[in-house]
């Protein structure tokens, strides 16, 4: 074999190696990332009887991810729904709604910062403005 047979060669299985440590790499990877949420928008209702969170969320990653409580005003909520069911698993872009009303006295117009708490410890922070409903 000449000089440039075994380069040649040399270099196919460079490139392999390559590839494949590249696959490995992306598919390793992305299956260790942390699951996490974000919060694109929200707001509270206040009613007569009733005040109301509303948060639209989307989980990063492919990855579900479950809420453990929504932080707001020092409190800590673990009744909520999304998309309007008793579930606390967010599967793809959603609205998670949580009953406010003996927890958090609030004013319209007040503007309130909470987050929320996943079962894995990542939190999604929000703002939200209290509107009459």
């Amino acid at each position: 074999m000449t000089s440039l047979e075994i380069a040649i060669i040399v270099a196919i299985v460079l490139v392999i190696a390559i590839a494949v440590g590249w696959y490995l790499y992306t598919t390793f990877a992305s299956a260790g990332q942390q699951a996490s949420l974000t919060v694109v928008t929200g707001n509270i209702t206040k009613k007569t009887s009733s005040i109301t969170l509303y948060l639209r969320v989307i989980p990063q990653g492919g990855a579900s991810v479950q809420i453990q409580a929504i932080e707001i005003a020092g409190k800590s909520i673990t009744a909520i729904k999304v998309n309007n069911e008793t579930t606390n698993i967010v599967t793809g872009p959603a609205w998670v709604t949580a009953d406010l009303t003996k927890q958090v006295d609030v004013a319209v117009g007040q503007v309130l910062t909470g987050r929320v708490v996943l079962s894995n410890g990542a939190v999604a922070p929000f703002t939200v403005s209290v509107l009459a409903g």
